[in-house]
Formats: C-alpha cells, sequence, structure tokens
C-alpha cells in the first residue's frame, strides 16, 4: 500500500501536486508553497521512519548541510517544517524540471564527449564550492545529477553530506561493531572510492572526485566502471581492478578517469578544483597531469588512503568475511 500523499493534500503550508521520487529517508513531491504561490520540491520525512529518533535527525541534517550552502550547481533549500506532536517533517528546496544524468543515459545512451565533459565541469564547479566549504558530499552518482535540457546539471541529494568544519553531517559509525562481522557502507558501492567503502568515516573531498569520475565513465560508455556478484565482489573490484575503457572512450578521457579513479588518493585529483584544472588542461588540447602541488600541503587533502598495503588490508578482511558465510 502507498504511503504517498494525495494531490491536493495541504501539508505544513504545502500543496501536494505530485510525486517526483522516493530515497531512502523521504519522499520528494512536487507542491506549491500556499503563501507564496511558488512550485518547490517538498521532502517528507518515510512515515516509516518517523517514530525513529535517528531518521528524524539525518533528515533535519539533510536540510540544514544543503542549506549551508548557495551555489547554481546545487539545488538550494527554502525552508524547514516539523510538527513533533503530529509526527510530519518536510523541507522544501527549489523545484527545477529535469531529469536525472541516469535517466538520461538510460533513455538515450552513452553521451557524446563534449556533454559528458559539460555536465561533469558543472558538478565539479559546484563540488568545489562545497568542498571549500568543508562539505564532502559522499554519494555522487547519476542518479543524484539533475540534468535541465540536456545541458544544465545540478547537484542533489546533500543527505550523506559530512562536515569537516563542524558537526553537521558527520559519519555515522558503529565502532562498537566488529569490522569482520559488519561491513558498514556509506554513499553507494557502484560509485564509491575504495577508501569510503574500506572506512566510510576516511571518505574526504578526492573520494568524492572517485564518485565523480564514476559517473563520468557511465556518462560515457553506458555502464559502471566495475561489476561483482554481490557488494563484496563490487568493492574488491574497485579496489584491485584496473580500469576497462571501450575503443569510443578517448585517450584525453581515458586520462582524466585515470586521474580522476587511481586507486591510492595521493595519485588522484584532490578536490572540485583539481578536476576544474585538469578540465581546462583538456579543452586547451593539453595532455591532462596532476596539477603542481605546493610542496607536501596536499596531503592534508587526501584521505588516510588505502595504497597497496591498503589494498591488501581490504582483500583480507573481505577473504574473512566469505570465510565466515
Amino acid at each position: 500500500m502507498s504511503d504517498a500523499l494525495a494531490p491536493g493534500t495541504i501539508l505544513l503550508g504545502y500543496a501536494i501536486e505530485k510525486v517526483l521520487g522516493r530515497g531512502g529517508m523521504g519522499t520528494v513531491y512536487l507542491a506549491k508553497q500556499v503563501s507564496l504561490g511558488r512550485q518547490v520540491a517538498l521532502k517528507v520525512l518515510h512515515p516509516t521512519r518517523v517514530k525513529n529518533p535517528k531518521a528524524a535527525d539525518e533528515f533535519f541534517r539533510e536540510a540544514a548541510s544543503a542549506a549551508k550552502l548557495n551555489h547554481p550547481g546545487l539545488v538550494g533549500v527554502h525552508d524547514l517544517q516539523a510538527d513533533t506532536v503530529s509526527g510530519l517533517y518536510a523541507f522544501s528546496m527549489e523545484y527545477v524540471p529535469g531529469e536525472t544524468a541516469f535517466q538520461l543515459v538510460s533513455r538515450q545512451g552513452q553521451l557524446p564527449r563534449g556533454t559528458a565533459l559539460t555536465l561533469i565541469a558543472q558538478v565539479a564547479s559546484a563540488l568545489a564550492y562545497a568542498h571549500k566549504h568543508g562539505f564532502v558530499h559522499r554519494d555522487i552518482k547519476p542518479e543524484n545529477i539533475l540534468v535541465v535540457d540536456g545541458r544544465t546539471a545540478k547537484l542533489l541529494d546533500l543527505g550523506l553530506a559530512y562536515n569537516r568544519l563542524g558537526s553537521v553531517g558527520g559519519p555515522q559509525i558503529d565502532r562498537n561493531q566488529s569490522s569482520g562481522r559488519k561491513l558498514t557502507i556509506i554513499g553507494t558501492p557502484d560509485y564509491s572510492a575504495p577508501e569510503q567503502s574500506r572506512i566510510p568515516d576516511q571518505a574526504t573531498t578526492a573520494s568524492d572526485v572517485w564518485s565523480l569520475g564514476a559517473t563520468l565513465y557511465f556518462m560515457l560508455t553506458g555502464r559502471t566502471p566495475f561489476d561483482g556478484e554481490t557488494v563484496i565482489d563490487l568493492i574488491v573490484s574497485a579496489a584491485m581492478d584496473p580500469l576497462e575503457f571501450p575503443e569510443h572512450v578517448t585517450p584525453d578521457c581515458r586520462q582524466l578517469l585515470e586521474l580522476m579513479m587511481a586507486k591510492d588518493p595521493a595519485d588522484r585529483l584532490a578536490d572540485g578544483e583539481e578536476v576544474l584544472v585538469v578540465l581546462q588542461q583538456i579543452a586547451r588540447g593539453e595532455t591532462p597531469v596532476l596539477p603542481a602541488r605546493a610542496g607536501t600541503g596536499s596531503a592534508a587533502l587526501d584521505p588516510a588512503g588505502i595504497g597497496s598495503g591498503g589494498h591488501a588490508q581490504l582483500k583480507r578482511r573481505v577473504m574473512r568475511r566469505r570465510r565466515h558465510r
């Protein structure tokens, strides 16, 4: 039985028009703000999660994370509403008509090189802004990129955003759980960096770059960069296997993807700003290379990575998990 609100329902000052999408935390509706007469995207916490205080806290955290940022490539938050007596929680965002990058590729197939790079550049600009303000998104994927008219991209869903400079959006890790007994995943495994899959609270700006690279790979090829029969197999493949490219992927895009998805974060583009620098190199017809970094200062931007030793540690951990199944 659907828990969707019927069109015409008035909720916390908003008139529901239709469902736009559903996620793990709530349902997003197209709605009209009655007081101002404007259309908004209204995210309402799932009724099944209202009784869970942690879910409500996460919901407010998502709104607070998004509201802190103001960039044309990020969907802005207008308002946060809560009625604790009735158990209703919602926040409104700007409504941007369009389709996700996943829907776009599913509908028309792999994107032309120029279109894909243009969309990725716009998302990289939004990421550079978020990274500069201390945020790590942690769930960049085609489903979280809204494409308007096939040429303008906006980054969605800051629900997993981690503010490195404050308490908003901190990682949710149960440190009492034995790593050999429980694998905690934050983000989407198909697009998560190896270090994020291994230890979620080590996700940093470079982890976002990996995810953006995996999204670019999907745009260019119509498939994810790594695969596996199980989530564990997928995580191991992403950590251990080299990238493989279809013949139509151009050399400059291959080089860009290698820089965005290097296994060791120290060899990877560090943040959205560095992605923009390399995209500018490509636009000038230059060979993509890691931007120059002053001294060893860039090390602070790199996560506590999983270089060759980390890869082996991840593999040992996964093999132990398999033996105990």
